[in-house]
C-alpha cells in the first residue's frame, strides 16, 4: 500500500514542480491584479472539477461497486458496469457543459461579486466559455481512473495530471510570446490538455484488457445506487473547493485579492496534492478489498498507517509555510508583472492557510472510511456541517483581514472536518488507533518544530538573496537549498525523537514477497 501511496505522490510531486513553473510564467504574463483575477476566475471551473473528480470523489462511489464485480464476478461483469457508466456520465456532461456554456454570465457573475463593478466580468465570462469543457473530458478521466486503480494502476491516472502542466508550458513557452495573447491561450490549453489525458487513460485502460464498448444510456439499478452513493460523495470530497469558492467570492471585492488566494492555494496544493489524493486514492482501493476479504482488523491497519503517513509528511510542509511564507511566495513568483506587494500580500495568505494542511490531509485519509464502506451520506452531513463554519467565518474576517481572513476561515472549517470525520468514526467502531499513536504524532510534532526553527534561522541569513530583485534563478536556488536542509534536518529530527528508526522506515516501503 505505501509503495503505492509514493507511485502516486511521485507523479503527483512531478506534476506539482511543473505546476510551480506554469504559474511563475503565468504570473509573469498576467501579474497579480485585475487580468491575473479574471485567469483566476476562468480556471475556477475547471479547477474545481479536476480536483474534485479527478483526486478521489468519484473514485469514493465507483471504485468499491466496480471492485465488488471484479472480486465476485469477474472481469466482464466489472467492465460492462463500467461501460454503463461512463456512457451515462457522458451523455450528463455533455448536457452540463451547454448549460453552463448559455448561462455562464449569471454563473460568474454570482461566484465573483466584485466583477461587475469595475469590468472585469465580461472578460471572465468569454473566458469561462472556453474552459467549461474540460469538465466533460476530466470526468471521464476520473471514471477511466477509477477503472485502472481498481485494478490496482495508479501510474497512468497520476501520470494524466502531469500532462496539464507540460500542455501548459508549451503554451507559456511558445506560443504566448508568439501571439501577445497570454489569457487566450491559457484557456485553450485547458481544453488541449482534457482532449490528451483522456487519450492517456483511455490507452491504458484498453492496453490493460478493459473492454470498452459504448452503450446507449441508460439509468438502471446499478446506475440508481451509483447516483446515490456519488452525490453526497462529491459534496464531502468538494467541502474544500467550496470553501475555496466562497473565499474567493468574497476577496473578489478586492482588486488582486483572488490572484493572491490562487498563488497561494498554489503552494499548499504541494502536500495536499501529493499527500491527499495519494492517500485517498490507494487507502480507497486497500481498505475495500480489506472489507470484501473479510478482514476488518487489516482495514483499519490499513487507516492507521495512512494516518500516520499522512502527518509525518504533512506536519514539517505545514510548518515551513508559517515560519517562512513571504520568502517562498517572493522567491517564487516576483517577477514580471508580478510585483513585490502582490508577494507580500500572497505571503500572509499562505501563513493562513498552512494550519489547514494538515487538515485536509487528514480529511482525504478518513473519509474512505466511510466510503470503501458505501457510506457517503455521513461525510456529506459533515462536509455541510463544515461549509457553513466556513461561510459564517469567511465575511467577518475578510473585514478584519482582507484576502488573509478568507484564508484563515478556510482552515478552520477544514479542521471542524476533522473533527466530526474522526469521532464518526470511532463511534462506528472503525477507528482502532494502534497502541502508541497519539505518542508517535506528538514526536512527528517535535521533529517538525526542531527543523522549523533551523529552517527561520537559515532564511534569515539568506534574506539578502531571497529579497533581491531581478534574480529568479538564483531565489530559486537559495530555496531549493532551504528545502534540502528542511528534509535532511526533519529526518535526523525523525530519527533522534525516534519517531521512525531507520530500518522502521526501510521495512515499510520493502516490497513484500511475491506468493
Amino acid at each position: 500500500m505505501i509503495r503505492s501511496l509514493f507511485t502516486v505522490g511521485g507523479f503527483t510531486l512531478l506534476s506539482r514542480i511543473l505546476g510551480f513553473v506554469r504559474d511563475k510564467l503565468i504570473a509573469v504574463h498576467l501579474g497579480g491584479g485585475a487580468m491575473a483575477d479574471v485567469w483566476v476566475a476562468a480556471f475556477r471551473f475547471p479547477n474545481v472539477f479536476r480536483r474534485i473528480f479527478g483526486e478521489g470523489a468519484f473514485n469514493a462511489a465507483f471504485v468499491p461497486m466496480y471492485s465488488r464485480r471484479l472480486e465476485e464476478q469477474g472481469d466482464e461483469a466489472a467492465d460492462a458496469f463500467a461501460n454503463r457508466t461512463l456512457s451515462l456520465m457522458a451523455t450528463i456532461l455533455l448536457v452540463c457543459f451547454v448549460v453552463a456554456f448559455i448561462f455562464m454570465e449569471p454563473i460568474v457573475r454570482y461566484t465573483n461579486w466584485g466583477y461587475a463593478e469595475d469590468g472585469r466580468l465580461e472578460l471572465a465570462v468569454d473566458a469561462s466559455r472556453i474552459t467549461v469543457v474540460y469538465l466533460v473530458f476530466i470526468c471521464l478521466v476520473a471514471a477511466l481512473s477509477g477503472v485502472l486503480n481498481s485494478r490496482r494502476v495508479f501510474g497512468a491516472p497520476a501520470f494524466a495530471y502531469v500532462v496539464l502542466n507540460l500542455v501548459f508550458l508549451g503554451a507559456l513557452l511558445f506560443v504566448i510570446p508568439r501571439t501577445g495573447q497570454p489569457l487566450e491561450v491559457l484557456c485553450w490549453s485547458v481544453v488541449v490538455s482534457g482532449v490528451l489525458q483522456l487519450a492517456v487513460v483511455l490507452f491504458t485502460a484498453l492496453r490493460r484488457g478493459v473492454r470498452l464498448r459504448p452503450r446507449l444510456p441508460k439509468i438502471n439499478a446499478d446506475m440508481k445506487r451509483l447516483g446515490i452513493l456519488m452525490a453526497p460523495g462529491l459534496l464531502s470530497a468538494g467541502v474544500q473547493q467550496l470553501n475555496l469558492l466562497v473565499g474567493q467570492a468574497v476577496a473578489s471585492f478586492d482588486v488582486g485579492g483572488q490572484a493572491s488566494i490562487y498563488y497561494a492555494d498554489r503552494i499548499q496544493q504541494l502536500p495536499l496534492g501529493i499527500i491527499g489524493m495519494a492517500g485517498s486514492v490507494v487507502l480507497l482501493t486497500e481498505i475495500t478489498r480489506n472489507l470484501r476479504g473479510g478482514d476488518d482488523e487489516g482495514a483499519k491497519k490499513c487507516l492507521n498507517q495512512g494516518m500516520e503517513m499522512a502527518l509525518l509528511l504533512s506536519l514539517p510542509a505545514t510548518v515551513a509555510m508559517l515560519v517562512i511564507p513571504q520568502e517562498i511566495m517572493y522567491g517564487i513568483f516576483e517577477g514580471g508583472e508580478f510585483s513585490k506587494e502582490a508577494a507580500v500580500t500572497a505571503g500572509w495568505v499562505l501563513m493562513a492557510f498552512a494550519p489547514g494542511v494538515p487538515a485536509y490531509v487528514l480529511t482525504k485519509v478518513l473519509q474512505p472510511g466511510y466510503f470503501a464502506r458505501e457510506d457517503t451520506k455521513t461525510p456529506m452531513r459533515f462536509s455541510i456541517a463544515t461549509a457553513l463554519t466556513n461561510m459564517v467565518l469567511v465575511y467577518p474576517l475578510f473585514l478584519w483581514l482582507g484576502p488573509v481572513g478568507c484564508a484563515l476561515a478556510t482552515s478552520i472549517a477544514g479542521w471542524v472536518n476533522v473533527v466530526l470525520l474522526w469521532f464518526g468514526l470511532r463511534n462506528a467502531n472503525f477507528m482502532g488507533i494502534v497502541k502508541g499513536f497519539f505518542s508517535r504524532v506528538f514526536r512527528i510534532l517535535l521533529a517538525s518544530l526542531l527543523m522549523g526553527g533551523a529552517v527561520w534561522g537559515l532564511a534569515k541569513l539568506a534574506a539578502p538573496i531571497l529579497f533581491e530583485d531581478g534574480r529568479f534563478l538564483i531565489r530559486v536556488g537559495v530555496l531549493l537549498a532551504l528545502v534540502m536542509a528542511g528534509v535532511v534536518l526533519y529526518l535526523l529530527s525523525v530519527v533522534v525523537t525516534r519517531v521512525y528508526t531507520l530500518s522502521e522506515l526501510k521495512s515499510r516501503l520493502k516490497r513484500p514477497p511475491q506468493t
